[in-house]
């Protein structure tokens, strides 16, 4: 027996040797994966990383650009509300001119545009002026209906009726009016 158990004892001491040599190949390959999958993390960490930092700069530059875009936004109503102010302002003076300048005024209107005679309206508290204006245009010119606006004239001629509000010709010329009173406002120096 002693011959079989010496043949057994090689052949476990070989199955050991090639089972050890198994199992170091075994560790050697999980530490190369190991290796490799710890090195593919941290890859993949900093390209989140560098993601992350690219995402929140560009988060950054449109949350600013949003607030700057919201500002000039503001800016620009306040503008706009301060310019319609002024606008109101002047017609609010004008409505507190003297019977003079304002028959002054609407003769000037009505020779700046050409108007030759016609039937002129005004509103019920500028009633005073009609006669005065009537006698300083002539007598092409002659008393209309009392007109239902803030100021300025109606001058209806033939078949032709001339607005000359003070409404309209404001509303007419909103954009030029505000361009004025802006320069005026918010010139630079």
């Amino acid at each position: 027996m002693d011959k079989i158990d010496k043949i057994i004892e090689v052949i476990l001491s070989e199955a050991q040797d090639q089972a050890d040599q198994i199992w170091q190949k075994a560790d050697l390959y999980l530490a190369q994966k190991r290796s490799e999958t710890k090195a593919e993390i941290e890859r993949i960490n900093l390209l989140t990383d560098q993601a992350i930092k690219s995402e929140q700069k560009t988060i950054q530059i449109r949350t600013e650009s949003l607030i700057a875009t919201r500002l000039r936004q503001e800016k620009l109503e306040q503008r706009q509300r301060l310019i319609a102010e002024v606008i109101d302002l002047a017609l609010h003076k004008f409505s507190s001119q003297s019977n003079q300048e304002k028959i002054k005024f609407y003769s000037e209107l009505i020779q700046v545009n050409s108007i030759k005679s016609g039937a002129i309206s005004l509103n019920k508290a500028e009633q005073v002026l009609l006669e005065p204006l009537l006698t300083k245009l002539g007598p092409e010119f002659s008393a209309g209906e009392i007109a239902d606006i803030s100021g300025g004239l109606i001058v209806k001629h033939d078949r032709i009726e001339e607005n000359l509000s003070l409404d309209l010709i404001v509303r007419d010329n909103r954009a030029k009016l505000s361009v004025i009173v802006a320069n005026q406002l918010f010139s630079e120096g």
